[in-house]
């Protein structure tokens, strides 16, 4: 799954799109603002915001082939695995390119004291939006046009796309809340010499959010795969 997942990305055009435009944009935003002096570290964690939306609609990008990937899940343990293969593919960019966001908005901004919360908050911000991500895949499915350049989304299947991101993007930034707060109590008590305390529960918080969301979405996956076959393969 990790090895179609990564193919995906580097042979299929509007895979291909999606993952050069969350990369560049990721990087973009937080490097423009921290070179007009306007910036902060904690705009790096829009990179783990738009890798994470990669994660809404795995089964889209099978189009009408995901009937090849409902043959090999007879249980949730198999459509578990599914999700996790595609998950560790996102994870194995996602981790590396979170961290040179971070620490090059650190660098050019030289804020490096606050690298580790806003990696720690960016990696919670990651796993909430894998957990959504994974959960809207199973629930709102729908087809990518595979003769189209310009449209993303079947027609007639454009309302479930922007209501399962939006969905999606909130649940997930109230997901991610206990670490923001966190980091946001360190700062107002004064507590500054424990503020390094964010990655680490970061990581691990982070992690906990995308496991329990693929153990979530995984029943529903073995559950719906006539529906989400039907529904990826109308473009």
């Amino acid at each position: 799954m990790l090895r179609r997942t990564l193919r995906y990305a580097v042979r299929d055009p509007k895979t291909k799109s999606a993952w050069v435009t969350s990369l560049g944009v990721g990087l973009l935003l937080p490097f423009v603002t921290a070179v007009q002096d306007n910036g902060s570290v904690y705009w790096s964690c829009w990179a783990s915001g738009m890798l994470g939306m990669l994660m809404y609609n795995q089964f889209g990008q099978d189009s009408s082939a995901f009937w090849m990937v409902a043959q090999t899940i007879s249980s949730p343990r198999d459509a578990y695995l599914e999700l996790r293969g595609r998950t560790l593919a996102l994870l194995l960019v996602a981790v590396p390119y979170m961290a040179v966001a971070v620490l090059g908005s650190a660098a050019v901004l030289k804020d490096w004291s606050a690298a580790p919360e806003a990696l720690g908050i960016a990696l919670a911000l990651l796993g909430s939006m894998l957990a959504t991500g994974a959960m809207a895949s199973a629930l709102a499915p729908y087809s990518i046009p595979q003769d189209s350049g310009y449209k993303n989304v079947a027609p007639g299947q454009a309302g479930i796309a922007w209501i399962s991101l939006l969905v999606g993007m909130i649940v997930g930034s109230v997901l991610c809340a206990p670490v923001l707060g966190l980091t946001i109590w360190l700062h107002v008590s004064g507590a500054h010499g424990w503020l390094w305390v964010v990655f680490p529960l970061g990581a691990v918080y982070g992690a906990a959010l995308a496991e329990t969301g693929l153990r979530l979405a995984a029943p529903r996956v073995a559950a719906r795969l006539p529906e989400i076959l039907a529904a990826v393969s109308k473009g």
